[in-house]
């Protein structure tokens, strides 16, 4: 399984959805709070990042760096399994 399925089966464990990629995003987002305005899988994935990291992150790319570093990878392409929780 490529690292994005892989990723993605993270997501599902917790949201239990059986959408694409970016849904189980959006999702895990909506499950853990995520504000009404916020309304974009960009937006959402950033938002739980930084809810997840504890941190501000004002760009997705530098959040998807650092949860890729929080959990072992070199960068969120490699990143696969994670604690999505």
């Amino acid at each position: 399984m490529a690292q994005q399925g892989l990723q993605m089966a993270s997501l599902r464990a917790i949201t239990t959805q059986d959408v694409n990629y970016t849904g189980e995003w959006y999702q895990r987002a909506v499950m853990a709070g995520l504000p009404a305005h916020i309304t974009n899988v960009n937006g959402a994935q950033l938002w739980w990042i930084n809810q997840k990291l504890g941190t501000s992150y004002d760009n997705l790319p530098g959040a998807m760096a650092a949860i890729a570093a929080a959990n072992g990878a070199t960068n969120f392409s490699s990143m696969g399994t994670f604690n999505a929780a």
